[in-house]
């Protein structure tokens, strides 16, 4: 390699644009001649001899930063440092360090010689630690042709680390007689890096023209430098942006891997960018954007609602127009794809700023007029007057923050106490219907008084009325709906016990200032209880529907949509529990389901059991499902995946508790989850549960469902238990028919010993017999004892209703026994029963002697 040009500087830290191409030149001096660093080829003292002859100018003359190559080449000079080097300039070192300290510079010119192929030369360069590399190609010639895809033939290959593994800012030129004007532009943050001049066919002259420049990554022109992200672990290009590092317009901003230089080839960068206010709006400002023309399909930006970029495309964006994008949030995901590298490289990728504008709004009604006179608070109360704000009796004295948000204007909303007028006592009332609870989420707040001199207050009841303190935060405090990671912190909820709720900002007289204001923003809703079931405290959407107290039908959809799940993202799980009363059974249809994600595979088959989620892929806690469980959680019916709609509608029938369970792997605001709509009712029958018989002998029928409409998918389920128990030591004979010829699997009917410690499962202990339906008719003689107290259990899932007829008897054998039901006797081995006869004997015979000495005295 021959170095050309005397001197290499940079000229401006301004930058020069080309279009939309902006770069820092790397220029060349203008007196430069011959060769680099060379003002003549001869006339200058030889520098290198322990004695130069002053009469001897038979030496090449250097500028500064220029070093004479000695006797090997007494005409020529290169940058200092690279002496070494004069003949022979392939595979060499480019040294940060080395080359400041020998030529004061950090920044120098690469001809490569003229070389015939095929042949190799790697260039290695160094920087020191804060530095990054830069390279700007501006002449290749007969290396490679570009087949557009790739290069074939050769290539200049920029990004390689010296341990011979790809950077994320790797890029590969070619071309037969490439000049680029602008340069082609090219960076590495990645420390040290090769450049590598590969020709793999027959060439007669192969050569190329670069400068490189070691620059500091502090150097706020050169290069770009991500402001206000955090850079995605494990990824190759991702970086997340999160509101509360975005404080100012400036603050934030992203751009392409390697701006201003060509972005690397194949490339999918996501730049994730979330908020911690519903009312928080994203603006993206493009400052540059230069993508190839006509190539659309493979280099473009996409911006996506959600934190998935597959649906809720809001924006995309191509070649050099520019335009200012505002979305809300919470989640936004702005996608940079890359394709092939395209010739002739005058594209260099995007840069953008980030601003969130904040609009706080509050959907609220109006506050009632004020109070004409003022109440006072009475100290007879034994009650502290919260923050300055008067109480008697049950009057409130309201200020023009205060606001009564009742479920008129809506069942779910927002509220933020940055829209209202300053006060420093504060309150948002929530009053529902008389059958309604109040579920209030926290989002955001801050206090910044110290010692407690500001209180928010979360109060069970009406401001006319007894009040109870749920929650109380005290000053200084902040919370954000995100981490620093910009992942959402688990939701912090309130339910009331009734209608109303309260929530009391109490703050300092300091805290006025409109830009720093304490505040509190979040989300509520109503729950009706006698309509949608009671509501479970220690969850965010489970339900309880009792058959003696709910109403007799209802209906129940997918949950997702009220403004409480605004800051929910991750797995969502709402079980609705129906339990009937012992009189009752339950039937729950599903009528209808939607859009249920694909990914991952899940495949639903519908059989005589119930239907099923099959899937081999992913747990199913990843997969989006629905599905019927019973008491001992046990799947009845699942549906996932691909499904068709003529199975609907899906319904069964049970006896025992059941649950809904909609679940969703990852739900967020933006795409929410599926919708499905379900109805169920109670029935008022008394077939099944759990009964105890006390009589000697008796009868259980199934009951006859003949009149029930039939459809394809409807289910019955059974878990019947019958404790047939006596007072009498007995014989016990069990007759069970059926006139149906079923598997086992259908239903079966099972007979176990009594077992008090078996109290969970319905005292049903160890196995004695069991009857399938395929056995038609089966007598069953119980063990002597052991059937004192026998458990009868049915158990049945099936398309068809099970058909049964069961009898007992009981054959007398001893005595009366009196007392609550008892165990089974344990079963005894032989060994015992022949120490049982000994035992029973020696006491014969001790008693006969006793006698007999009574009958002597």
């Amino acid at each position: 390699m021959t170095f050309l040009c005397a001197f290499v500087a940079l000229l401006s830290l301004a930058g020069v644009t080309s279009g939309q191409l902006a770069w820092s030149p790397i220029m060349v001096e203008s007196d430069n001649q011959v060769d680099l660093f060379t003002r003549q080829a001869s006339g200058c003292p030889c520098l290198w001899r322990s004695q130069p002859d002053s009469a001897d100018t038979g030496c090449a003359c250097c500028v500064r930063g220029g070093c004479q190559c000695g006797e090997i080449s007494t005409g020529r000079c290169v940058q200092c440092g690279l002496e070494t080097n004069c003949l022979n300039m392939c595979n060499i070192t480019l040294d940060s360090r080395a080359l400041q300290n020998s030529s004061g510079l950090s920044f120098g010119q690469i001809k490569s010689p003229i070389l015939q192929g095929p042949v190799t030369c790697k260039y290695y360069l160094r920087p020191v630690a804060g530095q990054r590399v830069e390279l700007q190609v501006y002449r290749l010639v007969s290396v490679g042709r570009f087949t557009g895809s790739r290069c074939e033939g050769g290539s200049l290959h920029f990004g390689e680390s010296i341990g011979g593994t790809e950077t994320s800012r790797s890029a590969e030129l070619c071309g037969a007689n490439e000049r680029y004007s602008p340069p082609a532009v090219l960076f590495s943050d990645d420390g040290a890096t090769t450049l590598i001049f590969e020709i793999t066919e027959k060439t007669v002259r192969s050569q190329f023209l670069a400068f490189f420049s070691f620059t500091s990554l502090s150097n706020p022109v050169v290069g770009f430098h991500p402001r206000g992200g955090t850079r995605v672990t494990s990824s190759e290009c991702d970086w997340s942006y999160h509101d509360v590092a975005c404080l100012t317009p400036s603050s934030c901003a992203i751009a392409s891997p390697g701006f201003p230089g060509i972005y690397p080839p194949d490339m999918l960068c996501r730049y994730h960018i979330v908020s911690s206010s519903v009312h928080t709006k994203v603006k993206i400002t493009f400052t540059s954007l230069l993508l190839p023309e006509n190539s659309c399909e493979t280099h473009h930006l996409a911006l996506y609602l959600g934190s998935v970029a597959e649906e809720n495309r809001l924006a995309k964006i191509c070649g050099s127009e520019k335009r200012d994008l505002m979305f809300t949030g919470p989640t936004l995901i702005l996608v940079f794809s890359a394709g092939n590298q395209i010739p002739p490289f005058d594209y260099n990728g995007f840069a953008a700023s980030l601003e969130f504008i904040a609009a706080p709004q509050t959907t609220t009604t109006p506050m009632p007029p004020p109070v004409v006179h003022p109440p006072v608070w009475n100290p007879a109360s034994g009650q502290e007057p919260p923050g300055g704000m008067s109480w008697s009796g049950s009057t409130p004295k309201f200020t023009p923050c205060d606001k009564v948000i009742t479920e008129s204007n809506g069942r779910s909303g927002h509220f933020d106490t940055r829209g209202r007028p300053f006060a420093n006592n504060c309150r948002l009332i929530f009053k529902g219907r008389s059958t309604d609870i109040v579920h209030i989420s926290l989002f955001n707040y801050r206090l910044k008084a110290p010692s407690c001199r500001s209180v928010i207050e979360i109060m069970d009841g009406s401001y006319d009325s007894h009040r109870r303190s749920l929650h109380k935060t005290c000053s200084p405090s902040v919370r954000h709906a995100r981490d620093s990671n910009g992942i959402f912190v688990p939701p912090q909820t309130f339910i009331s016990s009734g209608p109303q709720i309260i929530i009391a900002l109490r703050r300092s007289a300091a805290a006025a200032d409109p830009n720093d204001v304490e505040f509190i923003d979040g989300a509520y809703m109503f729950h009706d209880e006698e309509q949608s079931g009671t509501l479970q405290p220690a969850s965010l959407c489970d339900s309880h529907h009792y058959g003696m107290s709910s109403p007799e039908s209802g209906t129940v959809s997918g949950l997702g949509n009220e403004h409480l799940y605004w800051n929910v993202e991750g797995s969502l799980s709402c079980a609705h529990h129906f339990i009937p009363g012992a009189n009752q059974s339950v039937t729950v249809t599903i009528e209808s389901l939607e859009r249920m994600s694909l990914k991952p595979p899940c495949e639903t088959l519908c059989g005589d059991s119930g239907c099923h989620c099959i899937t081999s892929v992913a747990p199913l806690e990843e997969i989006d499902h629905l599905k019927l469980v019973g008491e001992d959680d046990q799947t009845l019916s699942c549906l996932c995946g691909s499904f068709r709609s003529e199975w609907f509608p899906i319904s069964l029938r049970t006896w025992s508790p059941v649950k809904l369970v909609y679940s969703v792997a990852q739900y967020s605001w933006n795409t929410k989850g599926f919708p499905f709509r379900a109805t169920y009712t109670f029935n008022n029958d008394a077939m099944c549960g759990q009964r105890t018989f006390t009589t000697h002998s008796g009868e259980l029928h199934s009951r006859n469902f003949a009149g029930v409409p039939f459809s394809l998918n409807s289910f019955y389920h059974q878990q019947c238990t019958w404790i047939l128990d006596s007072n009498v030591e007995r014989q016990l004979f069990v007759e069970i028919t059926s006139e149906q010829s079923r598997p086992c699997g259908a239903w079966n009917i099972s007979l176990h010993e009594f077992s008090p410690a078996e109290e969970e499962n319905n005292h049903a202990g160890a196995l004695l017999e069991q009857f399938c339906p395929r056995d038609k008719h089966k007598v069953f003689t119980m063990p002597w004892k052991s059937s004192t107290v026998v458990v009868v259990r049915v158990q049945a899932m099936t398309r068809t209703p099970p058909v049964y007829v069961v009898r007992w008897r009981s054959q007398v054998v001893r005595n009366t026994r009196l007392g609550p039901p008892t165990a089974a006797p344990n079963k005894t081995s032989k060994a015992q029963r022949i120490g049982g006869k000994i035992i029973e004997i020696a006491a014969c015979v001790f008693v006969h002697v006793l006698l007999k000495r009574q009958l002597i005295f």
